[in-house]
């Protein structure tokens, strides 16, 4: 095998390598910029910048969790998102209103879940209107209620994923290594190794690997599984209907699913829930009949109006963790942190995830 070296023979050396350049990996080396400018950070991804799970999310921030540890991380993710507003200027983010459709024994449930401290409302009469004229059709069982939250927000998650590389990369001794497919991580000489698969390889200090829904085929692939991750597919459809100006998202609550208006598209984001599991990103993949029984069925029960307008959509593939936790941790001892388990929620954890990893790195609490 060939290997690319600097003019000593030696591989290329950094302070901190980060492998992953989704919003994850992207928001790791911002941090570690930002806290030390000085620090020379490379980063890794085998692909292209925001590729898979950070190029087709949705960006729907809803701060809410379904245990103490995640409504945490949706919390501190949504101040972390304020501050990174006003170092940057923008984040890439508006807010949306929310709209909720639940059964009304699991409405106690749902404020539960709110990391802010928000408490669902009944729907008003105007909300109501609203509703009924951008949902057309609009139905629900005599059993569920619908129900309105603050106004959440809607971000551009590949866009920021960009516009934070391009921060880290302002910096002349850093630098962004693309098509390196890191299949091995190890220890030489008191630095960590990443070797390539063409055999390619570097030196770092330390090093954060955050392979988004790559994480089973890599180096953290043991340590992964032995955590419980999984890989699974991500399907939303595109509703091919423009939505009205002001138009609130809906969220099927129950189903785990719900429908954002994407006004750049000039059409609606219908996120479900597949049930494809196992399903890694460098499958075939692609919307199944499954996939479409499934939101047909949704929204013939809810918006039948939005039948016709049912076309195409994005697939891609996610890592999912025990409880949908996110994994911090270190891998085979100090100086290599693995940050995995968006679990779907990958964009509105991201900051909390990055500032974890990098702490973890860092020695800080």
């Amino acid at each position: 095998m060939s290997e690319r070296t600097t003019g000593t023979g030696e591989a290329p050396h950094y302070d901190l390598a980060v492998v992953g350049a989704g919003a994850v990996g992207a928001l790791a080396a911002y941090y570690a910029v930002r806290r030390d400018p000085g620090r020379r950070v490379a980063v890794i991804t085998h692909a292209g910048r925001g590729t898979g799970a950070t190029r087709l999310s949705a960006g729907f921030d809803t701060p809410t969790g379904h245990n103490p540890a995640q409504r945490a991380l949706a919390a501190r993710s949504t101040a972390l998102f304020g501050e990174l507003a006003a170092g940057l200027g923008d984040a890439g983010r508006a807010p949306v209103d929310v709209r909720w459709l639940v059964t009304r024994e699991n409405a106690a449930a749902l404020d539960a879940t709110m990391a802010d401290g928000d408490r669902t409302r009944p729907v008003t009469g105007e909300q109501r209107a609203l509703l009924d004229r951008t949902f057309p059709g609009l139905a629900h069982d005599d059993d569920q209620v619908l129900l309105s939250t603050a106004p959440m927000t809607v971000g551009q998650p590949q866009w920021l994923a960009d516009r934070l590389l391009d921060e880290v990369l302002g910096h002349p001794d850093n630098t962004l290594l693309e098509g390196f497919r890191v299949t091995e991580v190890r220890r030489t000489g008191g630095r960590v190794e990443l070797v390539a698969a063409d055999g390619t390889r570097i030196t770092a200090a330390k090093a954060i690997l955050a392979p988004g829904p790559w994480v089973l085929d890599g180096p953290v692939a043991a340590a992964a599984r032995e955590r419980g991750a999984r890989v699974k597919k991500v399907v939303a459809f595109h509703i091919m209907t423009p939505p009205p100006p002001g138009a609130p998202a809906l969220v099927l609550e129950d189903a785990d699913a719900f429908l954002l208006p994407h006004h750049p598209g000039g059409h609606w984001i219908f996120s479900i829930t597949s049930p494809d599991w196992d399903r890694g990103p460098d499958e075939p993949l692609a919307i199944d009949a499954r996939d479409r029984e499934l939101a047909r069925a949704l929204l013939a029960r809810h918006v039948p109006g939005f039948l016709p307008h049912l076309l195409g959509g994005r697939v891609f593939s996610d890592c999912f963790t025990p409880g949908h936790l996110p994994v911090v941790d270190t891998v085979g001892g100090d100086g290599v942190v693995m940050a995995i388990g968006g679990s779907g929620s990958g964009y509105r954890l991201a900051p909390a995830m990055a500032e974890d990893a990098l702490n973890l790195l860092d020695g800080r609490p």
